[in-house]
């Protein structure tokens, strides 16, 4: 059992729960009743919620197949859940993995997620690994009460990780990549970020109210891509599940047109696109179905 694994089970209070395996495709799940919005409008909503990337690098995704665990206390809840975020996984093309996996994807609902994230840093279990003391710091200083951790890499866009060389010295003298890739170039996509492991803790009695959808599809979004926090929209604005806690009256009852296009650009473009290109994509992806309402 690895220590992110471990560490779920015990944040929940409870035995953790994996995904089940993938049932057959179901209808899609049409998203109705949203107000048509201008290119600049969701140009603006892609920004934010994907973290306002660097246009020109990649945005991080799952390559290998996802092995999703939930830990709740409420069993139910914790198999409806579960069952939700594989569901829009497979709508995205997300590849999936069924029970007996090694989890890769955990979701957790926490007492008090903060300080037990804070204990578990102080008494240096491998938790963090792979994340910089910044990228810890930024997770746990989060406005929401949502903290979130993804693990990635860098490999070339046939999975080929980038090594690490003594000879590539990074800032302040640190161990730098070594790109052993034989070609490169600016239109061909050379590099690219997988996903290793994500991991998301919610503090349990911000769910309280909330629908087992709601929950699983904010959770979707924040486990499966790059995401950032979301400020209130402004009335008339594009709706985004990534409100749900900022604003949870407000907030939609599941993924939003724009939330779907994000995921679906995201995990259908090719390896290693650009940041600016999968947001694009979700912009004119988004904008082509209110233009067909």
């Amino acid at each position: 059992m690895t220590p992110w694994i471990a560490l779920a089970a015990a944040l929940a209070g409870a035995a953790a729960q994996t995904a089940p395996p993938p049932a057959a495709p179901s209808d899609p799940i049409i998203v109705e009743g949203e107000r048509p919005q201008t290119e600049q409008a969701l140009t603006d909503l892609a920004r934010d919620i994907a973290g306002n990337p660097r246009p020109r690098r990649p945005l991080a995704r799952f390559e290998s197949p996802l092995c999703l665990m939930v830990a709740a206390s409420d069993t139910a809840l914790g198999q409806e859940i579960a069952e939700r975020i594989i569901e829009n996984a497979r709508a995205a093309r997300v590849p999936v993995r069924g029970k007996g996996c090694r989890a890769n994807a955990l979701l957790a609902l926490s007492d008090d997620a903060q300080a037990q994230l804070r204990d578990v840093r102080a008494s240096g279990r491998r938790l963090f690994a792979g994340l910089s003391p910044r990228e810890i710091d930024a997770a746990l200083g989060a406005r929401d009460p949502v903290y979130v951790f993804q693990s990635s890499r860098q490999a070339s866009n046939t999975g080929e990780p980038i090594v690490n060389s003594p000879e590539a010295f990074g800032s302040g003298g640190i161990i730098g990549p070594q790109n052993k890739i034989w070609s490169a170039g600016r239109l061909k996509r050379d590099i690219r970020e997988d996903m290793l492991a994500a991991l998301v803790v919610v503090d349990k009695a911000a769910v309280a109210g909330l629908t087992p959808i709601q929950i699983a599809d904010y959770a979707s979004l924040r486990l499966l891509a790059p995401t950032g926090e979301v400020d209130v929209a402004e009335a008339g604005a594009p709706r985004t599940i990534m409100t749900l806690f900022v604003s949870p009256q407000n907030a939609p009852q599941t993924l939003t047109r724009f939330d779907r296009a994000y995921l679906k650009a995201l995990y259908r473009m090719p390896a290693g696109s650009f940041a600016s290109e999968v947001l694009r994509a979700a912009v004119l992806d988004s904008a082509r179905d209110d233009d067909e309402d």
